[in-house]
């Protein structure tokens, strides 16, 4: 066991451990939120036909090359289509067919021209106009308008046989809207990873109860199980855990029976009422114990019948840093995404900040783009235990392990929390250093 790993040596080593889940085929209605656990092979063209991409009016684009408002052309139109219907009519030289968006083009056009450029009228038998306008009227024609102006052509969204949406695509609303364009009726998507939690201490009570003595309530679980079902997850399990041996270890086999991954939170440091660490040391497989990171240095990565168990420390800050470092893209790829990386921009610092020797410190700052540049703010008490650094934060500033002073000016690389994430190629880790373990049973 690894005693003392950085950041990247962390996240390499967990994700080595992690394999994406099986996949089921679930109905088109319940995919939104999912990931697809197969690459989307378009079985059709997109758009199936040539169809107008306004209202307006189909023709011949050499009739009206000349015309302008001032200089108008004058067709007959021979017929009005909707959306959902087709011409009868051919256009030809000296007519056109008024052309609802989304209907397909009739035969003979080569162009729609906007009804904005138009002006419709009838004729009497005298031939003057009349503004009445039946199923055969005329039109002038006010702009000249390109071959092929306004029309969209047939599969120049999609063409037939085309990878649309890749395996490991999260499907949202742009992508469920694809899948019912294809008419892929059953989509195969990952399973959701199943989460359980569990928050260690005998002083933890719930939301509702009343405080008494040193009593503080739980916000760990519900932190955690916001962050889990914000990664896509489901919620196996949630229950607290007293401070001994036995109670965690009864309650990990309760949860770890049902899940496919364990996060508890608090009681892996190194201190006399520490169960995780020591039912992880014992009963489990121990890949890693502690981070060269602040907040959340205490973390503890293991194995235990089966299924991964990420031991947390007990800090709400420090669970929340450590879940969005280290857990967060484990869950991404067990449920089979193929974006694990959070977005990183620089970020200019509005005030002078130290950080400690040897660790990676994750400042929580709120970032804003001003005048294109990323600005930053963040309280100066930048400590574990106050859970209202991280209710503004929308970023995580990264202090490398040599920094230790940052000036007010200089600019650090800031992780953005709150927008998805993307893909990257994998970066190169140090090889870990096999001659700083010990001797503890892993």
């Amino acid at each position: 066991m690894k005693t003392l790993v950085t950041p990247e040596e962390a996240l390499h080593l967990i994700l080595q451990k992690v394999t994406p889940l099986s996949s089921e085929t679930i109905p088109h209605r319940d995919a939104l939120g999912r990931t697809l656990a197969r690459d989307i092979v378009s079985p059709l063209q997109l758009p199936p036909f040539d169809n107008s991409a306004m209202d307006g009016y189909a023709l011949l684009a050499r009739d009206i090359q000349s015309a302008t408002r001032e200089n108008p052309v004058e067709l007959q139109c021979l017929e009005v289509v909707g959306a959902g219907e087709g011409a009868q009519r051919e256009v030809s030289t000296g007519n056109c067919i008024k052309i609802m968006t989304g209907a397909p083009i009739p035969r003979g056009a080569d162009a729609v021209l906007m009804r904005e450029d138009t002006r419709q009228f009838t004729k009497n038998e005298s031939g003057d106009q009349s503004g009445d306008v039946h199923s055969s009227f005329f039109v002038e024609i006010l702009a000249s308008a390109r071959e092929g102006e306004n029309i969209r052509r047939a599969g120049s969204d999609v063409a037939l046989g085309e990878v649309v949406l890749r395996e490991g695509t999260l499907i949202g609303a742009a992508q469920w809207a694809m899948l019912a364009s294809l008419g892929i009726a059953e989509v195969a998507v990952f399973r959701r990873p199943r989460v359980g939690i569990i928050a260690t201490g005998i002083e933890l009570v719930d939301v509702n109860a009343p405080l008494t003595g040193s009593q503080i309530r739980d916000s760990n679980s519900y932190a955690l199980r916001a962050l889990a079902l914000g990664c896509g997850c489901e919620i196996g399990a949630v229950r607290g855990s007293g401070d001994s041996f036995a109670e965690f270890e009864t309650a990990l086999r309760e949860v770890a029976a049902n899940c496919d991954v364990v996060i508890s939170s608090g009681g892996v440091s190194a201190g006399d009422f520490d169960p995780v660490r020591d039912v992880l040391r014992e009963k489990a497989e121990v890949f890693f114990w502690k981070i060269a990171m602040k907040p959340g240095k205490p973390v503890m990565f293991a194995a235990f019948e089966g299924k991964l168990v990420f031991g947390l420390p007990g800090n709400p800050v420090s669970v929340m840093v450590a879940f969005e470092e280290f857990a967060r893209p484990a869950l991404l790829k067990m449920g089979g995404r193929r974006a694990l990386r959070r977005q990183i921009v620089a970020a200019r610092l509005n005030r002078d900040f130290s950080s400690p020797a040897g660790k990676v410190e994750y400042i929580r700052a709120a970032i804003r783009l001003q005048n294109g540049e990323w600005q930053t703010q963040f309280p100066a008490d930048q400590s574990s235990g106050r859970l209202s650094t991280m209710t503004g934060a929308n970023a995580l500033l990264v202090v490398e392990a040599e920094k230790t002073r940052v000036g007010a000016g200089e600019t650090l690389p800031a992780k953005l929390i709150d927008c998805p994430e993307i893909e990257g190629p994998e970066r190169d880790f140090p090889t870990t250093d096999d001659s700083t373990t010990d001797d503890s049973k892993t």
